[in-house]
């Protein structure tokens, strides 16, 4: 492997990206803005689906490219030891560091389309959604032109390692790049795990919307319609869970990664959620259903907060 030429191959592909992705970021803003509009005016009404169909198609197509630039990139990021023995090619996830919102967005959008009950009513709050989550993945994240930068980050510094002539220096390198390409990038975990926890983030995000018509319109029918989203998200927010431990153990050996702000905070959302569905059971009570609406609330508040936490607060699960 020469650094050197592998560095060249980076940046060609990562100007590649920069060129379509300046439009592409534009395009997906533009119709975000768009949407945003649409849910909001009640003479648009009747455009509303039409738009969050065009807004789930312009965002697949982001998606695509993005799924293009993944595959490029996993050819070109190759990990070798000091000596030139190639340990294995990088294929980095797609919905890890500045794709995450983006996910999160398409996901809520496809949900909102397939959406069958009370979809007409759901519609405004679907829309705002996915249009503030798309217009946060543009402005914060950059997918498109700012791609994986811890990711690149790492990378470019395992490259300029091998490439520094110190033997010591290059072994380190190697043995940092290499961690990470078994236990993050190139784990089969890394390939469940999030992409079940965003599943469940679309979920929790139909249910809340849900939850504030219920509280608006004084119906049961929104309750119920807040449950089965509900529902639905907890099951893979557990699977998603319970994978996330065994791996947790194996990769972040010698940490006290169970103090971790994340960590923690995913288990106190995952309670609040089992707490919510469990205080249905006793929804005949008198004045019930207000606690449990309160605890539908805050349960997703925890998961914004969850999210948050990576950002924000240091840990052996976060980027802060």
């Amino acid at each position: 492997m020469n650094p050197q030429s592998v560095a060249t191959e980076l940046e060609s592909l990562l100007r590649a990206l920069g060129t379509v992705g300046g439009f592409a970021e534009g395009a997906i803003l533009a119709t975000a803005v768009l949407l945003a509009v649409v849910s909001v005016v009640p003479r648009l009404a009747a455009n509303r689906r039409t738009m969050l169909g065009l807004m789930t198609a312009v965002l697949l197509a982001g998606e695509l490219l993005l799924i293009w630039f993944h595959a490029r990139l996993s050819g070109i990021a190759v990990v070798a030891d000091p000596s030139g023995r190639v340990a294995g090619h990088l294929t980095v996830p797609l919905w890890i560091e500045s794709e995450k919102l983006y996910v999160w967005a398409l996901v809520v959008a496809v949900m909102g389309l397939l959406a069958r009950e009370r979809r007409d009513e759901l519609a405004p709050g679907v829309g705002i959604a996915v249009a503030a989550l798309t217009i946060g993945a543009v402005f914060w994240g950059r997918p498109f032109t700012e791609p994986l930068p811890s990711f690149l980050g790492q990378y470019l510094g395992y490259l300029q390692g091998m490439a520094s002539g110190n033997a010591q220096i290059a072994q380190a390198a190697f043995e940092n790049m290499e961690a990470s390409r078994q236990y993050f990038y190139n784990s089969w975990y890394m390939w469940i795990h999030p992409p079940l926890l965003f599943l469940s983030y679309g979920a929790f995000t139909i249910s809340f919307i849900a939850t504030l018509l219920m509280l608006a319109r004084r119906r049961s029918s929104y309750e119920r319609l807040a449950y089965h989203w509900a529902r639905l998200g907890y099951l893979p927010l557990t699977a998603g869970m319970l994978i996330g431990f065994p791996w947790a153990i194996a990769a972040w050996q010698g940490e006290s990664w169970w103090w971790s702000g994340k960590v923690n905070m995913s288990i106190m959302m995952w309670l609040l959620y089992t707490a919510y569905l469990h205080g249905r059971l006793y929804l005949r009570h008198r004045r019930m259903w207000r606690w449990v609406a309160l605890l539908s609330i805050l349960s997703f508040v925890i998961l914004l907060l969850t999210y948050l936490a990576t950002y924000v607060v240091p840990g052996a699960h976060s980027y802060a």
